[in-house]
């Protein structure tokens, strides 16, 4: 497993795949820091045709994400997981 972890902004990103991870890193670091709290996110590949789940974790709960192969762009990702996070209070 290849974790990454950034003081400053409390948020911890992991997964089995060093190729999404690295990928998706610094837009979730930007998505998620500043929130006042710590996050996990875990990047797991999933299911026949290479979905991906991104589990957000906080104090407050855990969201499970799950992305088709083409919805994969960081920009996007990052967007997601920002409102999502929002949107739950997480």
């Amino acid at each position: 497993m290849v974790v990454t972890h950034e003081e400053r902004a409390s948020v911890e990103v992991g997964g089995q795949s060093a190729t999404l991870v690295a990928l998706l890193r610094q837009p979730l670091l930007a998505a998620l820091e500043g929130r006042g709290r710590f996050y996990r996110v875990q990047i797991e590949k999933i299911g026949r045709v290479g979905e991906v789940l991104l589990s957000v974790t906080s104090g407050r709960g855990r969201v499970p994400l799950i992305f088709e192969p083409d919805d994969l762009q960081p920009a996007y990702v990052a967007r997601v997981v920002s409102e999502t996070v929002a949107r739950f209070g997480l």
